[in-house]
């Protein structure tokens, strides 16, 4: 072999080596990227996954506060119905007996039937005693 094609062939190598070593270089650069996107996803899944277990943990929570919630809906339900039901549920039977009788005002009926002031006026007005009905005191 002349000199020339030892030179064309060894500078031919020596280019591949480099060429080689250029590609090994950016394959290596690329892996890093990648483990580095890797670690970030990783990162970010271990984020959701906690956030995903402290929503889960509340929905249980919240459940439990709501199931507790509807027992005592139901037992208020069941204990108005009673109330109702003896007639303890609604003062203004009483407020009209004790309104007709004239023993009691709408002041009175606020303070010892808990009604409105609203309700006592009305009350008071539409069963009470109508003056122009009594007879005139000599």
């Amino acid at each position: 072999m002349p000199l020339d094609s030892v030179s064309l062939a060894l500078g031919l190598l020596v280019a591949a080596v480099l060429g080689l070593a250029l590609g090994l270089a950016a394959c290596w650069v690329a892996v890093g990227r990648t483990r580095a996107s890797l670690a970030e996803q990783a990162a970010r899944l271990e984020v959701l996954r906690r956030e995903t277990e402290a929503v889960a943990a509340l929905g249980a929570r919240l459940g439990e506060r709501f199931r507790r919630l509807e027992q005592v809906a139901a037992q208020l339900a069941d204990r108005l119905g009673q109330l109702e039901l003896r007639g303890e549920g609604r003062p203004y039977d009483h407020a009209i007996a004790l309104v007709r009788h004239g023993a009691a005002d709408a002041d009175r009926l606020v303070q010892n039937l808990g009604l409105s002031r609203g309700e006592a006026d009305l009350v008071a007005r539409l069963h009470g005693r109508d003056p122009a009905a009594d007879p005139p005191t000599p």
